[in-house]
């Protein structure tokens, strides 16, 4: 099975196509960050029950893990293209309902719309830029997006609190508005479509068995520390349906993940790398914000000392591929999570350092989230971008919230000094997976 372009690159050139697909990234992911500034006014104003106040921060990682295989499964059969414009439409769509709603059943609505549409629009562009870019491009392009990610990701919370505190938590899903309309426009007129070039075919209890699975493990994994029962119950029910589901897909003539990949050892280290490095930089945003504001700093002073990882991140993603011409791209991720090691040590032990050690952690992940993409592609075939679209969003995102999660229980246990024993443990995390050879040459 290979994939085929509708349009050749020669009437799309390559960097043009990168504009709306970064700008779909830009939009999620400032979205995301934005929220968890906001979540306290508009829990206010809409006079939300704690357990309401939940489901609006959890149910878009959740809509958005139950379905993302789906997504990438449709960008296979109907488009690439289709799919991610399709994505940035309703996220239009949502985002208004969101901004205009009145009450809390609104507004979760909207937000699990927000989350599907997110799935589709990381399905469309990851695969996407699979199946476009090659060889070093690829490796850039892979850099590009991860940068724009990181620095959303970070800047958001800022931004979130700016809008917040000037027109209301209200603007800021009004700004989703424009950004994800520009970016449909863009995709129209950008982006060349792609398809799998074999018939797709689909099968329910696959379907069901990622959505459910995945689903569960976010919920479990987003109430690791507030409810240890319901965790526990929720994890061996994701861990049931991911096994049963990795069971058919060997079964399967056409899978919709083929899980053979992770046979390929490269494939195996460069997902886990991914996953730990992306938890190490999540859990050092998570711990740090809430120091800081346990310190009296307020939602935007703190999210204005967190810039030093938003811009580090950046730098990370835009030289990954200059480094990767550097030296072996499997020595560049060890060296870079050792990195994020250092950096997380001296954020934990070295207050008056931790702009330093912020910038650490997020080149580290700027880096490793590049070049492990890059090489989650290359070890796998053309046919499969968009099952490797899947593999690198659920690594990131299992992975940034299996960090928050099971970090900030270190921390909550191990008070009063948690923050720090749980960066180190973090450290730890990065420098045991460092030592990881990704093969014989490594």
């Amino acid at each position: 099975m290979t994939c085929r372009a509708a349009t050749t690159p020669t009437v799309h050139p390559q960097w043009r196509i990168l504009v709306p697909l970064l700008t779909g990234v830009l939009t999620t992911s400032l979205a995301v960050g934005m929220i968890n500034t906001a979540l306290p006014r508009l829990a206010l104003d809409l006079d939300l029950s704690a357990a309401a106040r939940t489901w609006v921060a959890d149910i878009y990682p959740l809509c958005l893990a139950i379905g993302i295989v789906t997504a990438a499964r449709a960008g296979d059969a109907l488009g690439r293209r289709r799919v991610l414009a399709s994505g940035l439409a309703v996220f239009a769509a949502a985002s208004a309902i969101a901004a205009t709603a009145s009450n809390g059943a609104t507004l979760i609505g909207a937000r699990a719309a927000l989350g599907f549409a997110g799935a589709m629009v990381v399905a469309g562009v990851v695969s996407t830029i699979g199946a476009v870019f090659d060889g070093h491009a690829r490796t850039a392009a892979n850099g590009a997006w991860i940068a724009v990610f990181g620095a959303a990701s970070a800047i958001g919370p800022v931004l979130g609190g700016v809008l917040t505190e000037t027109v209301g938590w209200r603007g800021v899903f009004w700004l989703s508005v424009p950004s994800a309309l520009i970016g449909l426009i863009l995709t129209m007129v950008l982006v060349p479509e792609t398809r799998s070039a074999a018939p797709v075919t689909w099968d329910r209890f696959s379907i069901v068995g990622s959505a459910g699975g995945l689903g569960l493990a976010v919920y479990a994994i987003h109430h690791l520390t507030d409810g240890a029962v319901v965790a526990a119950v929720t994890g061996i029910g994701a861990t049931v349906l991911l096994v049963l589901f990795v069971r058919r897909q060997r079964r399967l003539r056409e899978p919709m993940i083929d899980v053979g990949m992770f046979a390929h050892r490269d494939f195996a280290v460069a997902s886990i790398a991914m996953a730990i490095s992306s938890g190490a930089a999540a859990a050092c945003i998570y711990l740090v914000s809430i120091d800081l504001q346990a310190a009296g700093r307020s939602p935007l002073g703190t999210g204005v000392a967190l810039l030093p990882q938003a811009v580090a991140t950046t730098i990370g993603g835009v030289s990954a591929p200059w480094i990767a011409n550097l030296v072996r791209r499997a020595s560049a991720i060890r060296t870079m999570l050792t990195l994020q090691a250092a950096g997380l040590i001296l954020v934990a032990t070295l207050p008056a350092a931790l702009p330093v050690g912020l910038a650490l952690v997020g080149v580290g992940f700027g880096i490793v989230g590049t070049l492990a993409t890059s090489t989650l592609f290359d070890a796998s075939a053309p046919s499969q971008v968009a099952q490797v679209g899947v593999v690198q969003e659920v690594a990131f995102a299992l992975g940034a919230g299996g960090g928050i999660a099971v970090f900030g229980t270190v921390a909550t246990l191990t008070r009063p000094d948690g923050a720090a024993v749980a960066l180190v443990a973090a450290a730890t995390a990065c420098l045991t997976v460092a030592g990881v050879r990704a093969d014989a040459r490594g």
